[in-house]
């Protein structure tokens, strides 16, 4: 039920118009494996299962794979 993903200059252009200052892109980085993985709590299927086993730079759907931004920001 995810309308929309924003990239990360798009968050930080929509952390601006809302008024925050000092925006900054502080890391922008690959989701892993590990940190999306199956658990005990969580056993439904995790980010390996949406991933091309082919190419793990791809969704199955053939779009990138999800990466991770931080962002700092003032108000």
């Amino acid at each position: 039920n995810v309308y929309f993903i924003p990239s990360a200059m798009a968050l930080k252009n929509w952390l601006e118009k809302c008024g925050f200052v000092d925006v900054r892109i502080v890391d922008h980085c690959v989701t892993t494996l590990e940190e999306q993985r199956r658990t005990d709590w969580m056993t439904t299927d995790s980010l390996a299962a949406f991933l091309d086993p082919n190419d793990r730079s791809k969704t199955v759907e053939g779009y990138p794979a999800p990466l991770r931004a931080v962002l700092v920001a003032r108000k």
